[in-house]
C-alpha cells in the first residue's frame, strides 16, 4: 500500500492536537457545499476516486452534503470539524462575503489546493428563437428586462459575474440584466423550458449534460478557442465578446489547521492531481488542469478578490 511516509513521520514528530490517530489513518470526510450531481459533488467524487484507486489512505473517504445558503451551510460546517474534513468550494466563497451574502472569508479557511477549471457557457431552449450569443445580446441592448437570464444557486457567482462582464462589453449596464436564480439544475431548466428565462449562464459541464438530455442548446462557450469535444460550439470571443473566463474549482480544510496537518492535505491532493488515474478524470469532466498548491491558492484567491471586487464595481 502506497503511503505518505514522509509527511506521515513529519505529523507523528509534529503531533496532533485534535486526535492521536494519524490523518492517514483516519476516515476522511469530503463536504460538498451544495446538492449532489453538481460540479462540487463531481470533484468531490473524482479526488476520492483517485485517492482509493492509489490507495493514499488506509481508511475510508466519505462524501457529505451540506446544501443551503449558497454554499455557506457546507462551508459553516467546515469550522467546526477535525482535521479530517476539507470541503470544496469556488470563487462563490468570495463572492458571497463581497456581496453581503455571507460573514464567511476565505481567511477564516485553509487553502489546500486549486484542482481544476472549466468554462463557462450560455444555453437556450431547443425551440428559442436566440439563435446565437450576439443575437441574445442584441435584444438585452434594446430591451433587457424582457429577456431574463437564469442562474443557480446563488447571485454573484461566476454564471452572474461571467455574464454580466460578457455583456458590458457591448455596453449592457449589468444593473439593467434581470436574473433570475434558482435553487437547482432541473428547476432552472424547467424555466428555461416554460420560456420564464430566455437564457440560462452556467458552467460547461452543467450545460453539456443537460445539452444531452434537456432538449437545450449551448450557443457561447467562454474558453479562449473551441473545445475539442465541442467543435459546433463558438467562444464568445469569435462571436465579438472579448472575455475568457475560466471557472475553478478547489479544496479548503478548517481554519485551524495546524502547520503539519496543512503539509498532510497538501500532499495528500499533490499525489492525487500527479496521479494518472486524475488525467482521465479531468477528461471524464471535461476540465482543464489548473492545479494550485496550497501557497499559489493562497495568492489565487487574493487576487480573485481583486478581481470580483472590480467587476462588481462596474456600471
Amino acid at each position: 500500500m502506497k503511503r505518505l511516509v514522509v509527511l506521515l513521520l513529519i505529523f507523528l514528530t509534529a503531533g496532533c492536537s485534535a486526535s492521536s490517530v494519524p490523518l492517514e489513518e483516519q476516515p476522511l470526510t469530503f463536504i460538498v457545499p451544495g446538492s449532489p450531481h453538481g460540479g462540487w459533488d463531481a470533484l468531490a467524487k473524482s479526488i476520492k476516486a483517485v485517492a482509493e484507486k492509489e490507495q493514499l489512505t488506509e481508511n475510508s473517504i466519505h462524501i457529505v452534503y451540506e446544501e443551503g445558503d449558497g454554499g455557506n451551510d457546507g462551508w459553516a460546517r467546515l469550522n467546526k470539524s477535525d482535521a479530517s474534513t476539507i470541503a470544496m468550494t469556488s470563487s462563490l466563497l468570495l463572492t458571497n462575503e463581497l456581496l453581503g451574502h455571507s460573514n464567511l472569508r476565505y481567511e477564516d479557511f485553509t487553502p489546500l489546493a486549486t484542482m481544476a477549471s472549466e468554462w463557462q457557457a450560455v444555453i437556450v431552449a431547443d425551440h428559442s428563437s436566440v439563435a446565437s450569443i450576439g443575437d441574445l445580446m442584441d435584444k438585452l441592448q434594446k430591451n433587457p428586462g424582457r429577456y431574463p437570464i437564469g442562474i443557480e444557486p446563488q447571485f454573484g457567482n461566476d454564471d452572474q459575474i461571467a455574464f454580466a462582464q460578457a455583456a458590458h462589453t457591448k455596453g449592457i449596464p449589468a444593473a439593467s440584466l434581470r436574473f433570475f436564480r434558482y435553487a437547482d439544475g432541473s428547476s432552472l431548466i424547467q424555466a428555461l423550458q416554460q420560456g420564464e428565462i430566455a437564457a440560462a449562464s452556467l458552467s460547461s459541464s452543467q450545460s453539456e449534460d443537460f445539452a444531452e438530455n434537456q432538449n437545450v442548446r449551448i450557443i457561447a462557450i467562454s474558453s479562449a478557442k473551441r473545445l475539442d469535444h465541442l467543435p459546433d460550439v463558438p467562444t464568445w470571443k469569435e462571436q465579438g465578446i472579448d472575455v475568457v473566463f475560466p471557472h475553478w474549482r478547489g479544496v479548503m480544510g478548517p481554519g485551524h489547521l495546524t502547520k503539519a496537518e496543512q503539509e498532510w492535505w497538501s500532499e495528500f491532493l499533490t499525489a492525487v492531481q500527479s496521479s494518472p488515474y486524475w488525467k482521465e478524470e479531468l477528461k471524464k469532466n471535461h476540465w482543464t488542469h489548473f492545479y494550485r498548491n496550497s501557497a499559489d491558492t493562497d495568492a489565487l484567491l487574493r487576487s480573485e478578490t481583486k478581481k470580483y471586487r472590480y467587476m462588481m464595481n462596474q456600471k
